[in-house]
């Protein structure tokens, strides 16, 4: 009988390539289920309803999808975003296409492993000719996935490969693909040689597998004792990427010598010397070099924070203790009525005039779009004219960021331009 999960997760796997030893120390710790989550969950299988029964998106709006303990409801604004994938899934299908959704996709004769140890679930699979197209839905609205070299889409294409290749055709390239509705109307894609592709399989994926069993073996199963200098200097390396979603942030002992090497300019060795330590001054005569150090690691900080945060939530909502903070009643949520409708009637017997009970606002640009663009784009078109929008603020990305750099002129330079006005009038 198959395992309930992949001990060799696709989506997990740039975690272990990455971070070796994050394996070991998520054993035990409890799934981060959020409602995001589940609302990508549930966008995952109203894709696959759609393209499995042939129905437009639109048919399932106002449905209640259960995921992941939530009851999330199709809105309208899933209904848009899906048919969107849908449109493109077809057209990548085209006519001649073999479209699979939600497939079990085995990788586990290229990393070396038992069958049932490696596989992951592609949600959209294609043999269109000598290409096998792999698609992958993220419904985040967060972060943009690169789909290049993304080792989760490899190894999907692998796990398509074992499954299809000679049987559905003789391929020659694999096509990957993301569609990402929420933050790119475009699916981004990157295409590698099946030759090229099973190389890695066999290479670099199969090594990455074997550093993380020695970490496993060496750390010797036993999470209770404490990890040798050694082991977490060779086998620990947090990083933005492997961090995000590791469910051992908030204990990670590397992490932590990392936050406080940045912050505190030192690595304490006990609570004791952490909590005496004093933070590193940040002014404005701070080196440049020092700060933009400081501005690779702040995202993982942030997310070291709010992973401390939540576990220690956790512990007190579970009975634990964390010495030195409790549970309190927070502040009470909006008021709101128990019955609109009841509501209503009670306020109208009170002879209430219309302007007196109801607030009415035009409905937003976004909300017109949803109403016109597809029904009626000409009377949509006609809008354009009386919408504005501002300009994005200027806001701070790593330099391999795909947006091309804005030009600022220093404030110095706008005085010499004011500067040399004066001089022409003298």
């Amino acid at each position: 009988m198959a395992e309930a999960h992949s001990e060799w997760s696709a989506s997990g796997f740039k975690k272990t390539m990455l971070c070796p030893g994050s394996k070991v120390f998520e054993v035990g710790k409890p799934d981060n289920t959020t409602i995001y989550a589940a609302e990508g969950t549930a966008a995952h299988s109203l894709l696959e309803m759609c393209l499995t029964g042939d129905r437009p998106a639109s048919a399932f709006e106002g449905r209640i999808i259960k995921a992941d303990g939530f009851d999330i409801e199709v809105t309208a604004d899933m209904v848009r975003h899906i048919q969107d994938v849908v449109d493109l899934v077809r057209a990548y299908q085209g006519a001649d296409g073999v479209l699979m959704c939600e497939q079990k996709l085995y990788y586990a004769s290229y990393l070396g492993v038992d069958r049932e140890k490696a596989w992951g679930t592609g949600d959209i699979v294609i043999a269109r000719g000598n290409e096998l197209i792999v698609g992958d839905l993220k419904y985040g609205r967060g972060v943009e996935v690169d789909v290049e070299k993304n080792p989760q889409l490899m190894l999907y294409g692998l796990g398509a490969l074992d499954k299809l290749n000679g049987i559905a055709g003789d391929f020659e390239r694999v096509r990957l693909v993301i569609f990402q509705p929420r933050i790119n109307s475009k699916p981004s894609e990157w295409d590698i040689s099946v030759e090229d592709l099973e190389a890695w399989g066999t290479s670099t994926a199969r090594s990455a597998v074997c550093t993380a069993q020695n970490a496993e073996n060496l750390k010797g199963n036993t999470l209770g004792r404490m990890v040798d200098a050694e082991w977490e200097d060779t086998f620990l390396r947090p990083g933005e990427d492997q961090c995000r979603f590791c469910k051992a942030k908030a204990t990670c002992p590397k992490l932590r010598d990392e936050v406080a090497q940045t912050v505190l300019d030192a690595t304490p060795a006990s609570p004791d010397e952490f909590a005496e330590a004093e933070p590193t001054a940040v002014n404005g005569d701070i080196d440049d070099a020092w700060l933009a150090v400081c501005m690779a690691k702040a995202d993982v900080i942030e997310g070291w924070l709010t992973a401390v945060r939540a576990e220690v939530e956790r512990r007190l909502l579970a009975g634990g203790t964390v010495p030195g903070y409790k549970l309190v009643q927070g502040k009470q949520g909006n008021r709101a009525w128990k019955s609109k409708a009841d509501a209503e009637e009670v306020l109208k017997s009170m002879r209430l005039k219309q302007d007196e009970m109801y607030e009415f606002s035009l409905i937003s640009p976004t909300t017109a779009e949803k109403l016109l663009a597809k029904e009626s784009p000409r009377r949509w078109t006609k809008l354009q004219d009386y919408i504005t929008r501002s300009e994005g603020k200027p806001s701070v990305a790593s330099a391999s960021d795909k947006r091309p750099a804005l030009e600022m002129k220093p404030v110095a330079d706008d005085f010499a331009e004011v500067a040399e006005t004066f001089d022409d009038l003298a």
